[in-house]
């Protein structure tokens, strides 16, 4: 069987630059691809499909959605992120049914209610195969009651030929005015859940002992005034440059043109839509696995700098440095230890493109998934 004679129908998130990445590299392999959304947009050569988007109209997504697989009939289904697109797709009842666990679907969202908890152990009896991006997730998927047969464990892929050390540039060093100085990035979006204040924090620290470092932020979000406000306050504006969020393929220089890459996601999800029922603060109980900008990091060579999260923790592939999670204090001395040492940058850095060569080259990890649509096609 060709890869022509294969479609493939997706239950995702049009809108995510992963979902784009993954179908698009599918489709110009000649597979035929079908995307069922609420979160449209233009991706060539993928047939699109719109349903509900409203959340009041959810009954209504699920019945377009049920409907549209069984107009396509595709070979297989697959849906990301098993909360909402993996119940969806569960709920049609058609087979080949791959699910993939993306982070929060499994590590916090089944403790938010009972009811969720159920849907997603459901939809992972119901599944074909399972897929998530390290054994913690594994684990977490075993815990929710999925036949381990049917995991299987696989990274997103990442570009290595554009992520890598050879995308430096040093015109847009010249550009962010860190070609004389140290540069720190952080690139989570500037949203409650992802703490960026942590770091912001963490820069008078840092500029007491070292005085020439620029901070970068990317991402952008609501809480962008809130955020230069807090720099503004501590007086670390001039050392600050909130530059939002910018085109993927502009990606690799930044994370190739910097001395550390800073990551400030946790185990606590402090946002209202993660709090369960009672009012807690829910923490993520593994499944996450490493950040995609983690990964691109890795590839470009650039040193990490991550919190002591689950996944970091127990984490095989995870080279650079670990700070306590919402220690500002912590961060601040990893980051000053880090700067002030330009061989374990190196070492670090040359450890970490390794990994990401033999983990997370999308290349590698796409030859795979053809292979597993082939023989679930096949069977």
């Amino acid at each position: 069987m060709k890869n022509e004679d294969i479609t493939v129908a997706y239950v995702a998130d049009g809108s995510s630059v992963h979902t784009r990445r993954f179908l698009s590299y599918l489709a110009n392999k000649g597979f035929n691809i079908h995307l069922i959304t609420y979160t449209p947009s233009r991706i060539e050569n993928v047939k699109i499909h719109n349903v509900a988007t409203a959340r009041t109209r959810i009954p209504l997504r699920i019945i377009q959605s049920i409907r549209l697989i069984k107009k396509i009939k595709p070979d297989v289904l697959h849906a990301f992120y098993i909360t909402n697109n993996g119940v969806v797709a569960a709920l049609s009842g058609f087979h080949p049914l791959v699910l993939s666990a993306w982070g929060d679907d499994i590590a916090t969202d089944p403790e938010r209610s009972g009811i969720l908890k159920l849907l997603i152990k459901l939809s992972l009896r119901i599944s074909t195969l399972v897929e998530t991006s390290d054994e913690l997730g594994r684990e977490r998927l075993m815990e929710l009651g999925c036949d381990p047969r049917k995991i299987f464990v696989q990274n997103m892929g990442v570009d290595t030929t554009l992520f890598s050390p050879n995308a430096r540039s040093e015109t847009l060093r010249k550009e962010l005015k860190i070609d004389n100085s140290y540069s720190v990035l952080c690139a989570r979006s500037w949203k409650p859940e992802y703490r960026v204040d942590v770091c912001i924090r963490a820069i008078p620290l840092v500029l007491q002992r070292i005085r020439n470092v620029k901070f970068i932020f990317l991402g952008g979000g609501p809480l962008e005034k809130e955020l230069k406000d807090l720099a503004t306050n501590l007086g670390v504006s001039e050392n600050t440059l909130f530059i939002g969020k910018i085109l993927e393929e502009e990606m690799p220089k930044y994370l190739a043109s910097v001395d550390v890459y800073v990551d400030t996601v946790g185990d606590s999800r402090a946002r209202a839509l993660l709090f369960d029922f009672q009012g807690n603060i829910l923490k993520a109980r593994g499944g996450g696995g490493m950040g995609q900008t983690t990964r691109q990091a890795m590839a470009c060579g650039t040193p990490q700098l991550l919190s002591d999260h689950l996944n970091v923790r127990l984490a095989n592939w995870f080279r650079g440095l670990m700070y306590k999670q919402l220690d500002h204090r912590d961060l601040a001395e990893k980051m000053i230890t880090l700067l002030n040492d330009k061989k374990l940058r190196i070492q670090i850095g040359q450890e970490s493109k390794k990994i990401a060569l033999n983990l997370c080259d999308v290349t590698k990890i796409m030859r795979k998934w053809e292979a597993v649509y082939h023989a679930l096609a096949e069977d």
